[in-house]
């Protein structure tokens, strides 16, 4: 989920966010879950190191290896409702990868 807020000319102003309660996933051979973001959480910031993973974002999310992926090394910002949850597996390979999800609001 992606948005944009425009100003009455029409150009696009970035939207700024107070960074809330950090997670960590580490090494996750399965799917694993991140704790229900809280009340006032409307995006999330996702940074990877070590090496590609695949997540899914929803109410109950499981990620699979045709799940969404994310590279090492990789940051990223989506958009997200109240209660969801990030899941992620680690992809192929022999790294240990660590996903950090930052809940803004």
């Amino acid at each position: 989920m992606s948005r944009q807020i425009k100003d009455d000319t029409g150009h696009v102003v970035s939207q700024v966010y107070k960074l809330g309660v950090t997670h960590a996933i580490e090494n996750p051979t399965t799917s694993t879950q991140t704790p229900a973001f809280g009340a006032q959480t409307t995006a999330i910031r996702v940074a990877t190191t070590g090496h590609h993973v695949h997540i899914e974002i929803n109410s109950n999310p499981v990620a699979v290896e045709s799940s969404a992926m994310l590279p090492a090394n990789w940051v990223e910002i989506f958009g997200v409702q109240p209660g969801w949850k990030l899941a992620a597996i680690k992809g192929d390979g022999a790294a240990n990868p660590t996903v950090s999800i930052t809940e803004l609001v």
